[in-house]
């Protein structure tokens, strides 16, 4: 049975949520006009509330702009872990919480089936109108469990389940909302490493002050840090009202997208709020975001972990799998193993399961304890480089400047001295100045030379002049023992069982005493050429084609040397003159200007050639009677021209 009725529809106009900060700034007049228009919106909340049930529903379904106060508060409301986005006024606080009292005792009276015996409604109806009028979306459900999910939690968790179990289009339309959060964690991310890596020489170029640049920074990491909050909370709210939603959140792999997201977020923010000097500010916010997204990984492997209890064998392989994937993200995994304790976990699935190899359970150990080591020890020895680093640049600046203090008076004396001569004064420039112009140079100090520069200290003290430089003397042990060839003679006696021994250089020289071809090899001796045996006794003769043929190269070559203009006989140029060229195209030019000129001038016909007018009808006639006996238009002829073109 229907109880929505049109005519029932209260026909009013329901205003919306506006959040007090887009609406007031520090007008006082800003603020009051707020407080009015909100007035009237609790005024709309509790009309809609006292309506009666058919009254209610009918305005409900056919009064789009009813629930409109219930959406808009839904979206732009803050939540009780953002409550700093208000405007910490006692009058607009007071407000605020009158809102958000009726905003859920509406929602309460439209996912309630039935009020008392008389007025009743399935809730598969109910649901379906809800659903089908867009009433209720999944959309709005991750907001309520954003903003009323601890405040309303076992009201919630009833509602959740009634709703999935009578509305199955959530349960697709909750698998879409999943992807759609997985993408948007990737854009997120994306966009983080944009806004930390790139906004810097964007502001550069802006040209803008220092303080300009610390207020966007901070806007910007606040909203960074709001939203991130934000999403957080909703999802792991949502899976704490309906856990049997986890299997949704798992098959999407959404573990495994927060798991990457925090192992690459997590050290980019930190970095970046602590060179703004700003942790203090964002601690509490940043600490709680990361176990809120620690919670919602542990809630999407629930219903893993209770297979697990129930000793099921599948359940315990598939959980170690899905460790060793998450151990790609060292970040988060040692987060999550100081908060849950995984390696607790890894324990209870070999108690379960023994039939899994043990090598399997050790790599996950080990590979944990490796991750999980403790940063603390890791921060201290990166704090004490920096303050090591820190210290030697302090230290070289304020030997530079000692340096350059010495050098205005004595410019001739190169760094390296002048750095020597401080060290004997204790890095006093005032003494080695006046001990030069004294001339009172020590004993000490007159062993090294004037012009001796840094890079040459530097040089000494790489060779071993520095005792403190201990590399020089490893360098030489691994020197010597790789000279070292005492293995040699160890191994002699094995090879001469066999002929096979090493000669050295000595034994060479022994064995190589040809004295003969050392002495004759010295003497040249001027050996005779061979007799031509072929050598003709009669002198060469050429015959007479050979001598006409060089008299006529003799005479081309004579013309080629008078006129050397002349081309070569047979001699094809690789471009052809562009002169030669433009002539022959005057040329043709020319030529069809008169026979166009030719062709204008009007031919002088003789009277014996000109046709009568009688024989000029008779061949029309013949040809119009025998049109039908030959082909016309000579068809036969233009298609073999074309067979002869290739045409088909």
């Amino acid at each position: 049975m229907a109880i929505e009725d049109k005519k029932l529809a209260i026909k009013r106009q329901f205003l919306r949520y506006i959040h007090p900060l887009k609406s007031i700034t520090n007008d006082l007049d800003q603020k009051e006009c707020w407080i009015e228009q909100m007035k009237y919106l609790v005024l709309d909340l509790k009309t809609l509330l006292n309506l009666s049930f058919k009254e209610f529903w009918s305005t409900v379904v056919f009064n789009k702009q009813a629930t409109m106060g219930l959406c808009t508060f839904l979206q732009e409301a803050a939540p009780p872990h953002l409550m700093d986005q208000l405007p910490q006024d006692d009058n607009v606080l007071i407000i605020y919480n009158e809102i958000y009292h009726f905003a859920f005792k509406l929602l309460e009276r439209l996912t309630t089936s039935s009020e008392d015996e008389e007025n009743y409604i399935s809730p598969h109806y109910m649901w379906s109108l809800l659903c089908n009028n867009n009433i209720i979306s999944i959309t709005m459900l991750f907001d309520i469990c954003s903003i009323y999910g601890q405040s309303y939690k076992e009201q919630l968790e009833i509602i959740f389940k009634e709703l999935f179990t009578c509305q199955k289009v959530y349960e697709k339309n909750l698998k879409i909302f999943i992807k759609i959060t997985v993408k948007c964690l990737n854009q997120f991310q994306d966009k983080i490493k944009l806004d930390i890596e790139y906004d810097n020489d964007k502001m550069c170029q802006r040209n803008e002050t220092s303080t300009d640049v610390e207020e966007i920074y901070l806007c910007m990491f606040e909203d960074i840090i709001n939203f991130l909050l934000d999403t957080s909370c909703s999802i792991s709210n949502f899976l704490e009202i309906y856990p049997e939603a986890a299997i949704f959140f798992y098959q999407e792999k959404l573990h495994l997208k927060i798991a990457s997201f925090y192992h690459n977020v997590k050290p980019l923010i930190y970095n970046k709020i602590i060179t703004m000097k700003k942790l203090e500010k964002f601690q509490e916010k940043l600490h709680a975001s990361r176990l809120l997204l620690m919670k919602s990984v542990r809630q999407c492997l629930i219903h893993i972990t209770t297979q697990i209890t129930n000793k099921s064998e599948n359940a315990v392989e598939e959980y170690l799998e899905i460790i060793s994937e998450l151990l790609i993200y060292d970040e988060f995994v040692n987060d999550y193993n100081f908060v849950y304790n995984l390696i607790d976990d890894i324990k209870e699935c070999q108690k379960f399961n023994k039939k899994i190899d043990s090598i399997r359970y050790d790599y996950l150990l080990k590979s944990l304890e490796l991750i999980n080591r403790p940063y603390a020890e890791h921060k201290q020895k990166e704090l004490q480089l920096e303050l090591q680093t820190n210290i030697t640049n302090m230290e070289n600046a304020k030997l530079l400047s000692l340096i350059n203090n010495v050098k205005d008076l004595l410019p001739y004396l190169e760094d390296g001295f002048i750095q020597k001569c401080l060290k004997y004064y204790n890095m006093d420039s005032e003494k080695v100045i006046n001990m030069f112009l004294e001339d009172g140079l020590p004993l000490e100090l007159t062993q090294y030379n004037s012009n001796l520069s840094l890079m040459s200290e530097y040089e000494d003290n790489a060779t071993g002049y520095d005792p403190s430089i201990k590399g020089n003397k490893e360098l030489k042990k691994l020197k010597s023992v790789l000279d070292d060839k005492s293995f040699r003679n160890e191994m002699r006696p094995f090879y001469e069982k066999y002929n096979l021994t090493e000669i050295t250089c000595a034994e060479l020289e022994s064995y190589y005493n040809d004295e003969h071809n050392d002495t004759f090899n010295e003497i040249e001796y001027a050996l005779p050429e061979p007799k031509d045996k072929n050598k003709k006794i009669r002198p060469d003769v050429t015959p007479r084609v050979l001598i006409q043929k060089t008299a006529v190269t003799k005479c081309i070559q004579e013309e080629s040397s008078d006129d050397e203009s002349q081309q070569v006989l047979n001699f094809q140029p690789f471009c052809e003159n562009p002169e030669e060229i433009r002539e022959r195209q005057a040329r043709k030019y020319a030529a069809k200007q008169s026979n166009k000129s030719n062709r204008s001038k009007p031919k002088v016909v003789s009277s014996s050639t000109t046709p009568s007018k009688s024989n000029v009808e008779l061949n029309r006639q013949r040809k119009n009677k025998n049109k039908a006996f030959s082909g016309n238009h000579n068809r036969r002829n233009a298609a073999r021209s074309k067979q002869q073109k290739g045409m088909f």
